[in-house]
């Protein structure tokens, strides 16, 4: 079926299948992230104006809660925080 022969009332009700699937996509995501974090860690994230280091003090089950080294606390979707690795 073609999107322009579909009903206003299809399109919507595709709609509603299609966001809840991207949520579903989301929350699993972030469950990964979450597992991988522990508190204490180095991580980074990207903001628009550039990436952002700082140590985890705080996992929620949506957000997770990051000082920056300029004492700055964020709080960001737990996909969108990576560990630092190790150079040493």
């Amino acid at each position: 079926m073609r999107l322009e022969d579909m009903s206003i009332e299809q399109l919507l009700e595709m709609n509603q299948i299609i966001c809840e699937r991207i949520d579903e996509l989301r929350a699993k995501q972030d469950m990964q992230a979450i597992m991988k974090l522990r508190l204490g860690a180095k991580v980074h994230f990207n903001t628009p104006d550039g990436k952002v280091f700082g140590t985890l003090i705080k996992v929620n089950r949506k957000t997770v809660v990051v000082v920056s080294e300029d004492r700055r606390q964020w709080k960001v979707s737990p996909g969108l925080v990576k560990l630092v690795e190790d150079v040493s």
